[in-house]
């Protein structure tokens, strides 16, 4: 296994890296690409690499992987491209990037409507949620192979958030899902489309005053520099699907199917294991740098992003509809 983190191949070449050769077991066959947005010092990096190190070891070595780090190969949106059309072969997607294809995905992505990881985990993985999206993303050359739990998505900021009222007027970048954005504004904050990449310089020159997001790439991007004030909030349980390039996927043979199967599933508990431990030593290290506040209104934050929701079944009448409100109801 080859990691390469500084070469950004063409598409052309990233094409070439996905070869098919004849041989027999134990002989390697097919060598793939996977893109990890995040650099080797991040804490989903080995996860991504569990992933690949199963593949291989499953496939008795006839799957190889060149193993592009740091978002070299683009962000998500263009990653998520790449695998479309083939030339890179697997990688983990956030769903906000993936609505552009199924917009049901949002459903993730909806606030407060998850009580924990084993809850998102059992609807992104249910056979209701495959029929709502798991044919569209075939379709446009994206196949999930299973879904990661994430942690949670909270706040940060160049001043303090400790209650509903501190959030008005502030400016926040935001995943560019929208009904994340509807959130925000139902909480009386202003979304501001950044791109990620660029949100350090962005609350450096007050841009924006902070942004939602994850713990882990706060402490990671050290954000809590330009933003000290780091809000607990849990409002989104994080979904990643790790997915496969339907390209890739046709050009193995079934028992090759089944091994990359098979790998992600382990993979994606090995996920909700690492993060589930790393979860509250998020915080513990934020608290080393910044300050860590709680929030002392949380059911004012749900009651007012309640009607998300409802936007939400109302936008998509039926089956996504209906599995986002059974769950609001806590059915």
């Amino acid at each position: 296994m080859n990691t390469q983190t500084k070469t950004l191949l063409t598409s052309s070449a990233l094409a070439a890296a996905i070869v098919v050769s004849t041989g027999t077991a134990g002989a390697q066959e097919f060598q793939f690409v996977h893109a990890s947005l995040n650099p080797s010092n991040h804490i989903d990096y080995p996860v991504n690499m569990d992933f690949v190190n199963r593949v291989e070891e499953l496939s008795d070595g006839r799957i190889a992987f060149e193993v592009f780090e740091g978002g070299v190969l683009g962000d998500e949106r263009e990653m998520m491209e790449q695998i479309a059309t083939g030339t890179i072969s697997t990688a983990r997607l956030a769903p906000a990037v993936m609505s552009s294809i199924c917009p049901e995905m949002s459903m993730l992505n909806l606030p407060f409507l998850y009580e924990n990881g084993e809850e998102l985990l059992e609807v992104a993985r249910s056979d209701d949620f495959d029929a709502i999206c798991g044919e569209v993303l075939v379709g446009e050359g994206i196949r999930p192979l299973d879904y990661w739990w994430m942690g949670v998505r909270d706040v940060y900021a160049s001043v303090p958030i400790e209650s509903l009222e501190d959030v008005a007027g502030v400016k926040l970048r935001t995943w560019q899902d929208p009904y994340v954005l509807a959130a925000w504004e139902a909480l009386g904050a202003i979304p501001t489309p950044i791109s990620f990449s660029e949100l350090y310089t962005a609350m450096q020159t007050g841009t924006v005053d902070g942004a939602e997001g994850w713990a882990a790439s706060y402490n990671s991007r050290s954000f809590y520099e330009v933003a000290p004030h780091l809000t607990r909030i849990g409002y989104i349980h994080i979904a990643s699907a790790l997915v496969i390039s339907e390209q890739a996927w046709q050009s193995l043979p079934a028992d090759l199917q089944a091994v990359v199967a098979q790998a992600a599933a382990e993979n994606a508990e090995f996920a909700y294991e690492t993060f589930s431990a790393e979860q509250n030593s998020i915080y513990d290290r934020a608290r080393e740098v910044a300050t860590v506040h709680d929030l002392t209104d949380i059911e004012a934050w749900r009651e007012a992003t309640a009607p998300v929701i409802q936007r939400f079944a109302e936008d998509y009448p039926g089956p996504a509809g209906d599995l986002a409100l059974s769950l609001a109801d806590g059915e």
